[in-house]
């Protein structure tokens, strides 16, 4: 069950695994595990896994149905909040440009 809530999570998201490794912090060799052989994460990974996709630990392990949304509190660098200031000004369409931009420092 996790498999194919892992693998639908990244479809869903249009993720790529070397994406995921950046933002999570997760091996690849972890995840090759997952997919090919069929080994479950560790509760450390489970834990990176489901804040970063908001969704429940229980839901990724297949023991809850509902997708188990969750709020992931965090705190914001001094950084971040200058960026979310600057970007809550932009005009919607400038909102869209920067987003663009900032996914292409993701592929």
């Amino acid at each position: 069950m996790f498999l194919e809530r892992f693998e639908s999570l990244m479809r869903e998201r249009n993720l790529t695994k070397a994406q995921l490794i950046r933002a999570t912090g997760i091996t690849e060799g972890a995840i090759d595990g997952w997919r090919k052989k069929g080994t479950l994460p560790t509760s450390e990974y489970l834990g990176r896994l489901a804040d970063f996709f908001e969704v429940s630990v229980d839901y990724l392990l297949g023991r809850q149905s509902d997708i188990g949304i969750v709020e992931v509190q965090h705190e914001l660098t001094a950084d971040q909040e200058e960026m979310l200031k600057i970007y809550n000004r932009l005009s919607s369409q400038d909102k869209s440009q920067l987003l663009a931009l900032a996914k292409r420092f993701l592929s």
